[in-house]
């Protein structure tokens, strides 16, 4: 009969009485907000309401430190991201389920302090033995962004002082030419050779890349930003190509099965570096 028994069972009933004495102890009760079920918050300072909030499907930007309840102390086990801003496509189940609420009662700016039962925290996982399993939780975060794909992909091209794009397609793909070709321009069925890197917007290294690459533009093999863009271009020409993740690798991304690890994450603006060498 033992081995039958749920852990879990009556843990968001002892969090939940784990949290009040915290917040009694601290003389912080009487300040905080609760959600109805196993989240009491405080967010400061008042948002105008013309201020954006974190939004599913933007990346957000944000800092938080980490801690769990002991008693009437906070015990501080994650603060890598308190300077440091974490960076995130903002989807379902991207981040745990009482920090996913937590942010979308924030506002650009805001600073929130989130107690949160274990339930839709980290449950009785204990962050690699640094605390009690089923321990409730509190997440001190600031919202700094939430940010569409054209947001980011503009913030890109002032980060890398790109210059005016050419033209900006129907599909959102921008153009920027930094070396003028004087060859032809591609044309649909063409098989091109070009020299490439394929990089995520914060990525450091490109996530593919290639000196010689035979393109053959009549099979549609590679997605559409890459194809599409590369046939708004001349040969010879050394051009910087971004687009949205809807003619990247979209809502499924890239994920590597042997490595365990998406390559590109789902809703992933991007930014291809071009050469082209010939086209016949």
């Amino acid at each position: 009969m033992k081995n039958t028994e749920d852990p879990s069972e009556g843990q968001a009933a002892r969090n939940e009485q784990q949290i009040k004495d915290y917040l009694t102890a601290n003389q912080l009760l009487d300040k905080v907000t609760s959600t109805g079920y196993g989240m009491h918050y405080i967010i400061t300072p008042p948002a105008a309401a013309s201020a954006h909030g974190a939004t599913l499907g933007e990346e957000v930007e944000f800092t938080y430190t980490l801690s769990y309840i002991d008693g009437n102390k906070a015990i501080k086990i994650d603060s890598a991201t308190d300077a440091k801003p974490v960076y995130l496509p903002f989807l379902n189940g991207v981040v745990v389920a009482g920090l996913q609420q937590a942010l979308l009662l924030m506002k650009e700016g805001q600073r929130g302090t989130f107690f949160m039962i274990s339930d839709i925290a980290f449950g009785n996982d204990t962050r690699n033995g640094k605390m009690p399993a089923y321990s409730p939780v509190i997440f001190d975060v600031v919202l700094k962004r939430s940010r569409t794909e054209d947001e980011q992909l503009e913030d890109y091209a002032s980060i890398k002082k790109l210059p005016a794009y050419d033209f900006k397609t129907n599909s959102g793909i921008r153009i920027y030419r930094l070396t003028k070709g004087t060859g032809p321009k591609v044309q649909a069925g063409q098989t091109v050779t070009v020299a490439y890197t394929a990089n995520l917007l914060r990525g450091t290294t490109p996530f593919d890349k290639s000196d010689s690459l035979v393109v053959n533009l009549a099979t549609g093999q590679y997605i559409t930003g890459f194809s599409e863009g590369l046939r708004n271009l001349n040969v010879g020409d050394k051009a910087v190509l971004t687009f949205p993740s809807s003619v990247g690798y979209g809502m499924q991304g890239s994920y590597d099965q042997a490595k365990g690890l998406y390559i590109v994450p789902p809703y992933s603006p991007l930014a291809f570096e071009i050469t082209v060498k010939s086209a016949k």
